[in-house]
C-alpha cells in the first residue's frame, strides 16, 4: 500500500493523507467502528481521524505498524 507523506502541520502525526485510512478501511471492509476499535480508539474519533484531525501519536505508531505488517488483525484487540 503506497501512503504518501503528508506535509500539513495538522496531520503531523500520520505520514498518509486522512482519505488513505478512509481507503484502508474500506479496502478491509470494516465499519468505522470495527476498525477503529482495535487501535483503542472511538468511532467518532476515527471519523475525525479520516477527515484530517491530527491522530495522537500513540495511534499513530499502531497505523504505522499496522500498515507495514509489523502488526496483525490478531495482535491488535478491538
Amino acid at each position: 500500500m503506497d501512503l504518501a507523506p503528508e506535509t500539513t502541520a495538522q496531520n503531523a502525526g500520520w505520514p498518509a493523507a486522512p482519505h488513505e485510512l478512509r481507503r484502508l478501511r474500506i479496502r478491509k471492509r470494516e465499519s468505522q467502528e470495527k476498525f477503529w476499535s482495535r487501535f483503542g480508539v472511538t468511532q467518532s474519533s476515527g471519523s475525525r481521524f479520516e477527515t484530517g484531525v491530527m491522530i495522537p501519536p500513540p495511534v499513530a505508531i499502531l497505523l504505522r505498524l499496522y500498515v507495514s505488517g509489523a502488526l496483525k488483525d490478531d495482535d491488535l484487540h478491538g
